[in-house]
């Protein structure tokens, strides 16, 4: 990765004098930006550009050249890269198109150079993107001819799936005064891939904010691997999540869709920030470009009353404190008022002082407070007349926030060209808005708690692998493998109860006649579940009865459970269970993620599992913090802890089955998904009334 972004010797393949050739673009660029190397040319034409001569002859160049960039149609590029090989090539960029983004027959072209790359240990960047930009080397490899004065050196680095993306986002934080650091752009990412980069952008130490755009994510545990020890702030940007947008992605980028809420959760668990606009991107990476956001007491200060009301509402909204101002504070502050029209609070109105360069003296005032965390400023100025007075103050916040290492959020209203005027002679970003401020100080403050959070290692689940039955469960899952890959109801029960989870007594029955025997041994009341192939939901089918409480009752609802699916070919026997207690009722599950791995479960369970769709995923490991805060960001959360007098449900328990279910996982690779629904709890006690296994 390091002679990919540092090289030494550039080969440039596909040049030629025509007019429109874009690998001309490449060499401009590297010419422009000012990169300090060996430069090769090749073409089948030959010719000289910008001084270097076209090589028509791949066997007169050097060997070792450490980075070859290939722009040419995606039929040539297999016979290129091994041409590459031969001169011992081992690094390139493949900017064309017309892979497996394209057509069946691109696919082939695809795997072709995969198939090379491997055979030869050949790393690449691509097919189908611009490439990428290391700006603090005048490394720029795009086949458009972009400008040094456009993307400013800086801090900020993007990896994105998309080439368009990287561009919006380098003129973004343009204009936002973020500088950039590495510019990525995937395409296909045959080769490389955004865990490959941001394990390289983890250790760059020109790279201090990492953002994400993507559209697929094959990698899902190996990303994760990679952000458990970041400590650089990241920001994902994640596409492709609909139907409508899946078609346009695989011809864009051959992406496919990961589950959404996968996604949402592995970044809730590793701290990256997941946006869904060009907007939030920017907001977060300007939020991070700034000291940070320690503590919730945010002092404001504003030009405007308005201004004021409006921030204040948003920073409540947000959950930040306004503290109060002392006495010694106001004092000093009412001397420089014309009248006494204006009371003095937290958010404090200023729009009496018009000496602007007092207001970098409140700052200060502000700044020094030990109980004040940040200052957002709302600063209102007349574009002619208090222009340069403003500069004086936005220039001061720059070296201000640095000197007392907290974040001054600056929000400018003036004219459109003011403004604009006024960011090219700072490098601090600014924000058009109030709220936009108050969210990247709460991103601040989330991430900063997040690190304190991190520093010490919260305890995973227990091990809790014994030896289990397996044989018996191997014949289980291949029996169901020949009939509709999900085992029945007791046998799945059977296996919840064989690796130690708290399941509810019952037992299979295949005649009527032997329901009165279980039943004298369990005591009433009882449960009858009809076990049937084929049926998921076996309340909606009438299958389920509860409340039978005595032999009568048994007799004649026992009889009808068999008559009414005797018929259907799939029926095995009623499941007799005792009936227990409800207080709250959860739906517990694990099903393998192609890319993500073990991914587990947690919701508001029995008949509202669905109708309220209430539920958290997270994938593995999980912690005990990881498996309350699942609990914690349900909306029903309020109730499982306890509510008004009544007892919540027991984490502990909760705890054990979700690390009994790993457990089971990790010796059966045949299953691909477990459902307990429910996990009923009541007076402290947690049991597992019904459970589904589906194996492949």
């Amino acid at each position: 990765m390091e002679k990919i972004f540092n090289p030494k010797s550039i080969l440039v393949i596909g040049v030629s004098e025509h007019p429109n050739n874009l690998a001309q673009n490449i060499v401009a660029n590297l010419v422009d930006f000012g990169w300090v190397g060996d430069l090769y040319l090749y073409g089948k034409k030959g010719g000289v550009y910008l001084g270097h001569e076209i090589q028509t002859d791949m066997a007169a160049l050097p060997n070792n050249i450490e980075l070859a960039v290939i722009l040419t149609p995606a039929v040539s590029v297999p016979d290129l890269m091994r041409s590459c090989v031969k001169k011992n090539i081992r690094n390139m960029v493949i900017e064309s198109g017309g892979f497996s983004e394209f057509s069946d027959a691109g696919k082939v072209l695809e795997d072709e150079i995969k198939a090379i790359a491997k055979a030869h240990g050949v790393k690449f960047v691509g097919p189908n993107g611009i490439s990428i930009v290391n700006r603090h080397n005048g490394l720029c490899l795009p086949f458009m001819r972009l400008s040094p004065v456009e993307i400013l050196p800086g801090g900020l680095s993007v990896i994105s799936q998309s080439g368009g993306l990287a561009l919006t986002y380098i003129g973004l934080g343009r204009k936002e005064n973020l500088g950039v650091a590495k510019v990525i752009s995937m395409g296909n990412k045959s080769s490389l891939d955004e865990v490959d980069y941001l394990e390289f952008l983890i250790t760059d130490k020109e790279t201090e904010i990492i953002g994400l755009y993507l559209e697929s994510m094959e990698r899902g545990r190996d990303f994760m691997a990679v952000l458990e020890n970041c400590r650089k702030p990241v920001i994902l940007h994640k596409a492709n999540t609909s139907e409508e947008s899946q078609v346009i992605a695989k011809s864009h980028t051959a992406a496919l869709a990961v589950d959404d809420d996968v996604v949402s959760a592995a970044c809730q668990k590793f701290g990256v920030f997941r946006v869904n606009s060009f907007e939030q991107f920017m907001n977060c990476a300007k939020a991070f470009s700034i000291p940070a956001m320690r503590g919730e007491n945010l002092m404001v200060v504003s030009r405007s009353g308005g201004h004021a009301v409006v921030t204040a509402d948003a920073a409540a909204a947000a959950g930040f404190k306004l503290p109060p101002l002392s006495d010694e504070f106001i004092d000093k502050i009412s001397q420089q008022f014309r009248a006494a029209v204006i009371k003095l609070t937290n958010p404090l109105d200023l729009g009496d002082i018009f000496d602007i360069d007092y207001y970098i003296t409140i700052l200060e005032m502000a700044l020094e407070r030990d109980d004040v965390d940040g200052v957002l400023l709302n600063h209102v100025f007349q574009a002619e007349s208090e222009f340069d007075a403003t500069l004086r103050l936005v220039q001061k916040v720059e070296s201000l926030q640095k000197q007392y290492d907290k974040p001054v959020t600056l929000v400018l209203f003036s004219s459109v060209r003011a403004v604009a005027a006024l960011m090219e002679k700072i490098s601090i970003p600014s924000f058009s808005e109030p709220l936009a401020a108050i969210e990247a100080l709460s991103v601040s403050l989330e991430r900063q708690r997040y690190l304190e959070k991190s520093v010490s290692l919260p305890a995973l689940l227990p091990d809790v692998a014994d030896d289990f039955t397996r044989p018996l469960f191997s014949e289980w899952i291949a029996a169901a493998r020949q009939r509709d890959q999900t085992l029945f109801a007791d046998q799945a029960m059977a296996m919840m109860a064989e690796y130690g989870m708290p399941t509810v007594p019952g037992a299979l029955v295949r005649h009527p006649q032997d329901l009165f025997e279980e039943a004298e041994e369990l005591g009433y009341p009882l449960v009858l579940k009809a076990v049937v192939a084929n049926m998921t939901h076996k309340s909606d089918a009438g299958g389920v009865l509860t409340g039978i409480n005595d032999r009568q009752t048994l007799e004649d609802v026992g009889a009808l459970l068999f008559e009414r699916f005797a018929v259907n070919p799939g029926f095995c026997g009623v499941l007799v269970q005792k009936q227990v207690d409800t207080t709250l009722e959860l739906i517990v599950g694990a099903r393998r993620d192609s890319s993500f791995g073990d991914v587990f479960l947690v919701g508001m369970g029995g008949i509202y599992a669905e109708l309220m769709d209430d539920v958290q995923v997270l994938p593995a490991p999980l912690t005990y913090e990881d498996v309350e805060a699942m609990v914690d960001r349900l909306r029903g959360a309020k109730i499982l802890r306890g509510a008004r007098g009544k007892a919540g449900i027991n984490i502990e328990i909760l705890s054990q089955v979700l690390a009994r279910l790993q457990v089971l996982l990790n010796d059966y690779p045949e299953i691909t998904e477990i459902e307990i629904n429910p996990l009923v709890f009541s007076s402290g006690h947690g049991t597992i009334v019904d459970a589904r296994v589906v194996v492949t």
